[in-house]
């Protein structure tokens, strides 16, 4: 008895010294006017999913911005890429990825009938499959037509045979849309509950380690988006007179476990491209301790991100926990990431088929090699496709693409290089015979089209059965040329003087363009440097003087982006 006790009060000891508790991990206040923060979250662009009527459009300050220390995603009634509506979509992926963790959000939705705003999750890298079979957490829906109600849903490919299962519930409250509420999902090894400002509103237990009804024991990113019509939005038609909606979101706070009382250890993971500095750097860290981490690539590199975490850089973190880093590098020309597979499928497993009933393949990736097993084949090469998406494609520049290829069953295979929304035509593709002996391939390719910041490469695998194998997957640009052949018409013009210019001095942009445009400065690769026109606007006959000093536009090449009722058109700007 006096063991026990003493067993007892030692425990008592332990527990007092070390309350166990969630500690924040990322989060994102929406405190600095503007657009969203880059470091933290990317968009979809396109007409997306579920026959939505809206195109999410990309860094528009009319679609998504900060303002008065909230976020707001608003949707519109205006012409745009062929679409009647715009809105946006941000996600959190690899730049905010997370296994289990509590997830915090303040948020007012907006009403009527078409609205379908979410806060929702979806997993990293598609271990268990194409949409559902790797899951789907909704941390919040709402519908405009069924305007009390809440919905809370995951969803799963399930074990009945059906192929898609979800557990769910909805609450009814009083005018949800007039005030702001508090989500929050609470996601363990063994469980996934639903709060709603405080009060648990539903749960799900994990019944099985069968991945069928419990995949969501793998990294997921975070949504927020406000959608348009589509196949629940619009269930009971839209009302165009409610718009523009908007969604309001106050903050997105993400906690996990401590693990342990501490010290910590931080470990950078050794990667090719660069070095990574640390400030203070010590053998371990007690909780709290702040850290400065600088990425420093190497020559022909450029930092990328702190994979799952961010890519600010610097970057500061508070010290909580265990913490692993993996800093990402890329070369400066490089337009794929992840092609040597050294970091498994990232950025890959973005599986299409073309009949889910008919057809299978499952990707891995094994020593080092992509591995693609398909199971049961299409009859065409695209039926089966894996693809890299978030490509940009710069008119007028040439790409070097190259792999390296072989299959257990000889058979021919597509690559392209195509839209990644609309009606996702192709820019270019070719076919190229793989044999059971693993072969390299290079060829070059020139973007003859306007430039295009969201593409896909791929690979058709639909006409091969067994295990087909990639490795070094490459697309390189090479020299740009000829960016001011624009494709505005006769009638409509941009002049931009002096170019070349010096960036201690003033650009004059005129245009005859009968509506006003916006626009955006981008590097060579096609990357947002800043947003021009989320504080000017110019229409016909007016005048922009542009200060390159107080954009911080150092010399290089960049491309200025116009965009004006639902065109795009692109110069050169060269700054000496």
């Amino acid at each position: 008895m006096k063991h026990i006790n003493l067993f007892s009060l030692l425990f008592l000891i332990v527990i007092q010294a070390f309350p166990q508790k969630y500690i924040e991990v990322w989060s994102d206040e929406f405190n600095t006017p503007g657009l969203p923060d880059s470091t933290k979250w990317d968009y979809e662009i396109g007409k997306v999913r579920n026959d939505e009527l809206q195109y999410y459009t990309y860094k528009r300050p009319e679609n998504a911005r900060i303002q008065d220390t909230v976020l707001i995603i608003e949707a519109r009634k205006e012409a745009f890429q062929g679409a009647a509506y715009t809105s946006a979509s941000l996600k959190s992926r690899y730049k905010g990825d997370w296994l289990y963790g509590k997830f915090e959000i303040s948020a007012k939705v907006p009403t009527g009938k078409g609205a379908w705003p979410a806060i929702w999750m979806m997993p990293t890298d598609n271990e268990y499959g194409g949409w559902p079979k790797s899951g789907e957490i909704d941390i919040m829906e709402y519908v405009g037509f069924n305007p009390s109600k809440l919905y809370y849903t995951i969803h799963y490919e399930g074990a009945n045979g059906s192929g898609h299962q979800s557990s769910g519930t909805n609450t009814i409250g009083s005018e949800p849309y007039n005030r702001f509420i508090t989500f929050t999902l609470q996601w363990t090894p063994t469980r996934i509950e639903w709060y709603e400002d405080n009060q648990l509103v539903h749960y799900y237990n994990k019944s099985t380690d069968d991945n069928r009804v419990w995949p969501f024991n793998k990294m997921f990113y975070m949504i927020l988006n406000l959608a348009y019509g589509g196949s629940w939005g619009a269930q009971e038609g839209i009302d165009d007179t409610k718009l523009p909606h908007k969604f309001y979101i106050d903050y997105v706070r993400v906690y996990q476990w401590q693990e342990t009382s501490g010290p910590f250890s931080l470990k950078i993971e050794p990667t090719e491209g660069g070095t990574v500095d640390v400030s203070p750097k010590l053998d371990s860290y007690p909780e709290g301790t702040k850290v400065t981490l600088t990425a420093n690539p190497a020559p022909n590199y450029i930092f990328d991100k702190w994979l799952h975490v961010g890519s600010s850089n610097p970057m500061e973190i508070k010290i909580s926990n265990n913490t692993n880093l993996i800093p990402v590098f890329k070369k400066k020309n490089e337009m794929i990431a992840n092609g040597d597979f050294s970091q498994g499928l990232k950025n890959w497993g973005n599986l299409y088929l073309n009949n889910s009933q008919t057809m299978a393949a499952i990707p891995s990736v094994v020593n080092g090699e992509y591995v693609i097993n398909v199971t049961k084949p299409g009859t065409a090469s695209w039926h089966i496709v894996d693809q890299q998406q978030n490509i940009s494609l710069i008119q007028d520049a040439t790409y070097q693409i190259s792999f390296e290829a072989r299959a257990d069953h000889p058979n021919t295979m597509d690559v392209f290089l195509a839209k990644n929304y609309g009606d996702y035509s192709g820019y270019y593709s070719t076919v190229k015979s793989i044999s059971n002996v693993m072969q390299k391939y290079t060829w070059t390719v020139k973007m003859a089209q306007q430039t295009d910041l969201n593409c896909r490469f791929g690979f058709g695998f639909g006409k091969f059965t067994g295990n087909v194998y990639l490795d070094n997957v490459s697309i390189e640009r090479s020299a740009v040329t000829g960016l001011n052949s624009v494709i505005n018409s006769e009638t409509e013009k941009i002049w931009l003087f002096p170019n070349p210019t010096n960036g201690s001095k003033n650009i004059t942009i005129e245009t005859n363009l009968l509506k006003p445009i916006s626009l955006n400065i981008c590097n060579i690769q096609g990357q947002i440097v800043c947003n021009i026109f989320s504080e000017n606007s110019i229409s016909s006959g007016q005048t922009l003087h542009l200060d390159l000093k107080k954009y911080n536009i150092k010399a290089g090449i960049y491309i200025l982006s116009f965009f004006s009722n639902g065109k795009k058109m692109v110069r050169k700007l060269v700054v000496n």
